[in-house]
């Protein structure tokens, strides 16, 4: 081995260790590689050939060094093969791009502008700056832990890389620059030719889009206008050709108020009003238009016309009331129908009916009972296509195959048994109105495949079928299963997941909106015919404090329960019979601290930490952080300084420990040592 050394000095241990297995792969063993953070070197430590340090560190590099001329500030780069997640989203999404210090987020914005990801509305966020709006994205270069808790989903693009030109330049002071140039450009290259290669795709799956949206509009039953901002047509399909009687090539290109009378586009792009269901006279026959702005931003970019037959309009409106009448295909529910007057029940209807204006596919996620098909009803009544089906699959009550059927229908001869003449899947009979797809986390793999196809190309086969139908409908789907867990475990189809997971909703349990008990114990009475029922004090606390695992269903079956056994006053004694298990009282508390911490970590960091600070309670001693996440290094558990302060505050908040300050340190607490009695023994 050489004698010659380089020191690697950074804030981030992740960096640090990033930067020295970039290096041993080029240097291998030609030079002995020293690395350093920070938070655990003294001042005046470093004394090497080369010491190469993050641009952060400029201002106090001088502060760690002994008599070392040669410094390098590192020139970084992103990882290419981690930015095809960010090449998929759609235009102007809304982002956090995070990082552990405002020039190093910088940085990273810089570096994803110059190789063409300048789609997405990127908001900095460091250490240090206020979040001052609820934003649903995050994307970060390695730097999870700096995430702000409220942000939903996290796109990690891994950690910026040591860049060609620091290499080299690495290799030049070491005296160490021969084949290795050669070979460092020639991968570098080859990973631009790979993004650019994933880009072109981009732009060609855009233009597929295009295509398909073209071929849709020509076969829709409405005649469809489009105007631009300067009232000039661009979209006039064959629908429209028939009812205006003129051809597309002779009116694409020309003001609207030149070639059609009174649709009255220009207006709705002078007020941004919208027009709906209007009768008009065109000629000899009556027509039903609707008109509406097309936004961008908020900004009016065009606007948009229908047009209808209104002899077609009856003979459809007959025919479609019959079929969903036949087969149920109606929401029955509306927001007023939830029960309820808390802040969290109210902000889930509100943020519910903010997201039923969307066209883009919402994810229900709650616990069973919870009221997650009303929610899906009530969106789909409030929404723009409130008039039209609302079908419903429950994806965990059919077998494989029967599932795979009635999502997508089948073809005559597809399969034995199969209806003559074939049957209409639940994605055509929702053509136009919603599909409720519930319980979406039991689908299996294989069927999830088929599913991400049609979701992404708005088009289904049959079993059995040539044919593909396009199909205009809007998703809800809906799941008490925690589905980014499941796609960990492989379980669950990542692209699937983000595909259903665009806006996500998420629906408060029954023991988090505890004012919602008393008003659904009336609702319930007067529903089982039991209004005159007496509760006393005693019951009250009971159902108040009852954790109510099944939520408002488990809830329905007490209050029906009751009303069957009592006539006047109810007792304790006339509660269904667990209400009076004391052990199980105990597990439905240990699971409700198990599930707030779950929503940050995994259940083994937290009971890590528990045992330290117990240990260190025993021992008649105070432990802080650092030496936390120093033991957890030892004992192989993935613990950073910062991830063991998130969790702490997560157990504070379960009040099983107690944070002090300065030199007091966090202290277990009688709660907590209960909690990790209970679960050891378990």
């Amino acid at each position: 081995m050489s004698n010659k050394e380089l020191a690697i000095l950074t804030i981030s241990e992740a960096t640090n260790n990033l930067f020295k297995q970039q290096l041993q792969e080029i240097l291998q063993n030609r030079v002995e590689i020293k690395s350093y953070s920070i938070n655990e070197i003294e001042p005046n430590t470093i004394d090497s050939n080369l010491v190469l340090a993050t641009n952060s560190l400029k201002k106090e590099i001088d502060n760690y060094i002994v008599d070392v001329e040669n410094v390098i500030f590192a020139r970084r780069a992103l990882n290419f093969s981690s930015l095809d997640k960010l090449i998929k989203l759609p235009d102007n999404k809304l982002a956090l791009l995070v990082n552990n210090t405002e020039r190093a987020v910088n940085e990273t914005k810089s570096m994803l502008e110059k190789v063409g990801i300048d789609h997405i509305n990127l908001q900095s966020f460091y250490p240090g700056k206020e979040l001052n709006q609820k934003i649903d994205l995050a994307i970060t270069p390695g730097e999870k832990d700096y995430v702000p808790n409220t942000v939903e989903q996290i796109i990690d693009i891994g950690s910026r890389v040591l860049d060609l030109t620091t290499i080299i330049e690495v290799l030049i002071e070491l005296n160490l620059l021969d084949e290795k140039a050669n070979l460092l450009v020639t991968k570098h290259i080859k990973r631009l030719v790979k993004l650019s290669k994933k880009l072109y795709r981009n732009t060609k799956k855009v233009e597929r889009i295009n295509k398909m949206l073209e071929a849709v509009i020509n076969h829709v039953h409405d005649g469809v206008i489009y105007v631009n901002q300067q009232a000039r047509i661009e979209i006039f399909n064959q629908k429209a050709e028939e009812i205006f009687e003129m051809e597309a090539k002779e009116v694409i290109g020309t003001k609207v108020e030149e070639k059609i009378f009174n649709t009255k586009l220009n207006s709705i792009l002078k007020t941004g009003d919208k027009h709906l269901n209007s009768l008009q006279n065109i000629g000899e026959k009556k027509i039903v238009t609707s008109r509406a702005p097309v936004k961008l931003d908020g900004e009016i970019i065009g606007a948009l016309a229908t047009f209808k037959d209104v002899t077609e309009v009856k003979k459809l409106e007959k025919n479609l009331r019959r079929k969903l009448k036949d087969k149920g295909h109606i929401a029955k529910y509306e927001f007023s129908d939830i029960v309820g007057n808390s802040t969290n029940i109210n902000n889930t209807i509100q943020k519910a009916k903010d997201l039923s204006e969307s066209e883009s596919t919402i994810l229900i996620q709650g616990e069973s009972g919870t009221g997650k098909e009303l929610f899906a009803q009530s969106i789909h009544n409030y929404s723009n296509r409130s008039k039209q089906p609302f079908v419903a699959i429950n994806c965990a009550a059919l077998p494989d195959n029967l599932l795979e059927s009635e999502l997508f229908g089948y073809e005559e001869g597809a399969f034995t048994g199969a209806k003559k003449g074939g049957k209409p899947g639940v994605f055509e009979q929702a053509h136009t109105g919603t599909i409720f797809l519930d319980e979406v986390g039991n689908i299996p793999f294989n069927i999830q495949t088929n599913l991400l196809r049609v979701l992404q190309e708005e088009e289904v086969m049959r079993i059995g079928g040539t044919k593909v139908t396009p199909i205009d409908i809007r998703v809800i789907a809906a799941t008490n299963r925690d589905l980014h867990k499941l796609v960990k475990e492989n379980k669950f189809r990542e692209d699937l997941y983000y595909r259903l997971n665009v806006l996500p909703l998420k629906i408060p349990p029954l023991r988090k909106r505890r004012e919602d008990i008393q008003p659904l114990i009336e609702f319930f009475l007067k529903k089982f015919g039991a209004e005159e029922l007496v509760f006393s004090e005693e019951i009250k606390s009971r159902l108040y404090n009852h954790n109510w695992f099944g939520n408002v269903r488990e809830l329905e079956n007490c209050i029906e329960y009751i009303s069957q056994i009592c006539n006047e006053v109810v007792e304790v004694k006339d509660l269904p019979p667990h209400f009076n298990d004391e052990e199980n009282i105990l597990n439905e508390n240990v699971e409700i601290i198990k599930q707030e911490l779950e929503e940050l970590g995994r259940l083994e960091e937290y009971l890590f930490i528990l045992n330290e600070l117990y240990l260190a309670k025993q021992e008649r001693k105070n432990i802080g952080r650092r030496e936390i996440a120093k033991k957890a290094k030892t004992n192989e558990i993935h613990l950073s300084s910062h991830m063991v302060r998130s969790r702490l505050r997560k157990l504070e908040f379960c009040e099983l420990v107690n944070i002090g300050q300065g030199r007091q340190g966090t202290k277990i607490t009688e709660r907590g040592i209960g909690f990790l009695e209970y679960l050891t023994n378990d």
